[in-house]
């Protein structure tokens, strides 16, 4: 059978955009400060408005593989492929006053990213926080949008995958477990609920052997942890969620 071949192209563009994520280890960050969000900056955008980096898709790339050419592009960042988690398409008429354009959102979380440093179609990167840019005005596009949207969407991995182990080193302590869960819930998580909970999921955390004598409690030496192997926690890790959207 013949392959079809394309007969007419539509007036409208194809873009990736994509949202990385990062949790701050800046011990004087209230929970809502500690996500912070990879923006960079165009060349011929005001220069206090900033985007996520973004493009369109090349003839015959896939959309993953399109995602992780246009950050390395912009920010200069290089981000697993395997990591990509696509968090949905976006397609208003307004949306890019420019052209009719439509995206094709990801969100991936980076533990310790290098520094932004941008190749090309960027003058500057650098992560800043998630709060600061879900204020009015901050990003162009519909790019405030998109990030509320990812953060969701990485919120939800956060509940029912053992995502957050990524940004824990091999052995640690449930305070330390639970400043990744409060980044990505953007409020303080009560200490003994959590622990019940990630006690409580199957195979999440083991218990170590090891001790150290420093923690949230002075006097009482912090338990050390160990990931677990579940790929699904069971039962999940929930939070109620606030009434307003953040």
């Amino acid at each position: 059978m013949a392959t079809p071949a394309r007969d007419r192209q539509h007036d409208f563009f194809v873009y990736v955009d994509t949202v990385v994520l990062t949790v701050s280890r800046e011990k004087s960050l209230e929970p809502k400060e500690r996500l912070q969000v990879l923006v960079m900056h165009r060349p011929e955008a005001p220069k206090d408005k900033w985007a996520l980096p973004g493009g369109l898709v090349a003839d015959n790339e896939d959309l993953p593989d399109t995602a992780l050419r246009i950050v390395k592009r912009e920010t200069g960042l290089t981000v697993p492929k395997a990591d990509l988690i696509q968090v949905g398409t976006y397609g208003k008429p307004n949306r890019d006053s420019r052209w009719r354009a439509i995206s094709v959102a990801y969100v991936v979380l980076v533990p310790e990213p290098e520094t932004p440093a941008p190749e090309s179609n960027s003058d500057d990167a650098r992560f800043m926080p998630y709060r600061t840019l879900r204020d009015d005005g901050i990003l162009e596009f519909d790019h405030r949008t998109i990030i509320r949207d990812a953060r969701r969407t990485a919120r939800q991995q956060l509940e029912d995958t053992p995502i957050a182990l990524k940004f824990c080193k091999h052995e640690f302590t449930l305070t330390e477990l639970r400043w990744v869960y409060e980044a990505l819930v953007l409020d303080e998580v009560d200490p003994a609920n959590f622990r019940r909970k990630v006690e409580k999921a199957n195979d999440f955390v083991r218990a170590s052997d090891s001790l150290i004598t420093f923690g949230s409690e002075p006097g009482r030496p912090a338990r050390l942890y160990t990931a677990g192997k579940t790929k699904y926690l069971n039962p999940p890790i929930r939070f109620r969620r606030k009434l307003r959207p953040h």
